[in-house]
C-alpha cells in the first residue's frame, strides 16, 4: 500500500509538469490569440449595413489608427437628429457586425462599429483581450471628439469582451473627462480569470491543476503579442471611473461568472441581474427588454 501511494505521489507531478508545459506553451496562446472570426463575404457586410439603414440615414466609413499604430477601419451610421454617438464593441470571437442589431435599439443616436484590432480585415492579426483593443476603443472616441461629437455624448456599448474593453479604455480615457455613459452587458473580471473560467468550463474542478500552465500561457501570449497580461483587468479599471455605468449579467454565466460582475459592480451599483439567463441571454430576457433597459440609463444620464 505505501509503495503504491509513493508510486502515485510520484507519478502524478512527473504527468502534470509536461502537461502544464504543453497546456501553457502550444495550447492555450493560440486559444487567445488566434480567436477565429465569423466568415463573412463583402457582399453579406453590404446586406447587414442595408438591413440597418432605412430611409434618412446614411454609412461612411474611414481608417484611422489604432492599437499598436495599426490601421483601424470604423462604421458611423449617421441618423437624423442624432442626440449623440453610441459606439459598439464586440465579443471575443466576432466581428463588427455579429452583434450589430443591437444598433436598433439605439435609434436617436449614431453608432460607431468596427472589429477589434481589424481582424476582420488583417487576418493573422492577434487578439489580445483588451490589451490592445483597449487602445482600439480609446482612439474611435479620440476621433470622434477630432469631429466635433462631445465627449458627454459618446456612449460606449459593450457586451462580454467588449464590456471589459469598454472599462479598460474609459481608465485610458478619463484624464480628459468621463464620458456620457457605458451600457455594459457581462464584462470579465480580468485576463487571468477569463482564461481560468474558459479552462473550468472544460475540465471542471480539474482546472487547478492546469495552473501553472494558465499563468505560462498568459507570459507567452503577452511576449508574443507585445501586450501585458497582468495590466488587462477590467476590474481594477472600474475602480476610480465617474463615467457612469450601467451593468447586465445573467446568473446562470459560466464564461464571465455573476461573482466577477459583482466585483465590478461594487463601484457601479447600477447592476441588473437575470435570473436564469447564461453567457449573453441577459439583454434578450432583462423584464421589458434590452431596449428599454437602456432608455431608462440614457434618460437619467441626460443623453435622451
Amino acid at each position: 500500500m505505501k509503495r503504491t501511494l509513493l508510486s502515485l505521489g510520484i507519478s502524478v507531478p512527473a504527468l502534470l509538469v509536461p502537461l502544464n508545459l504543453l497546456v501553457g506553451w502550444a495550447i492555450l496562446p493560440p486559444m487567445l490569440l488566434d480567436a477565429p472570426l465569423p466568415a463573412r463575404t463583402e457582399a453579406e457586410r453590404n446586406a447587414i449595413r442595408a438591413s440597418l439603414c432605412p430611409s434618412g440615414c446614411a454609412w461612411t466609413s474611414e481608417t484611422l489608427p489604432g492599437g499598436e499604430g495599426r490601421p483601424l477601419m470604423i462604421w458611423r451610421l449617421h441618423r437624423p437628429a442624432s442626440r449623440g454617438v453610441a459606439v459598439f464593441l464586440h465579443g471575443f470571437g466576432d466581428d463588427a457586425w455579429g452583434g450589430a442589431s443591437r444598433l436598433r435599439d439605439l435609434p436617436e443616436l449614431d453608432a460607431v462599429v468596427f472589429t477589434f484590432r481589424n481582424r476582420d480585415l488583417a487576418p493573422g492579426t492577434p487578439s489580445t483581450l483588451g490589451g490592445w483593443e483597449r487602445e482600439d476603443a480609446a482612439a474611435v472616441v479620440r476621433h470622434l471628439e477630432a469631429q466635433g461629437v462631445r465627449r458627454d455624448r459618446i456612449v460606449l456599448v459593450g457586451a462580454s469582451q467588449g464590456a471589459g474593453v469598454a472599462l479598460l479604455a474609459l481608465e485610458r480615457l478619463e484624464g480628459e473627462g468621463p464620458l456620457g455613459g457605458a451600457l455594459l452587458e457581462s464584462p470579465f473580471e480580468s485576463l487571468q480569470e477569463a482564461g481560468r473560467n474558459h479552462l473550468r468550463g472544460t475540465l471542471g474542478a480539474a482546472e487547478w491543476l492546469l495552473r501553472p500552465g494558465e499563468r505560462l500561457a498568459l507570459a507567452r501570449a503577452g511576449w508574443l503579442a507585445h501586450f501585458r497580461p497582468a495590466e488587462v483587468s477590467p476590474l481594477e479599471a472600474s475602480r476610480h471611473l465617474r463615467t457612469p455605468i450601467a451593468l447586465l449579467a445573467g446568473d446562470e454565466d459560466a464564461i464571465t461568472p455573476l461573482s466577477g460582475v459583482r466585483a465590478i459592480a461594487a463601484h457601479h451599483p447600477d447592476f441588473t441581474v437575470v435570473p436564469g439567463a447564461r453567457h449573453l441571454e441577459a439583454g434578450g430576457l432583462v423584464p421589458g427588454g434590452w431596449r428599454a433597459w437602456a432608455e431608462v440609463r440614457l434618460g437619467k444620464w441626460g443623453i435622451l
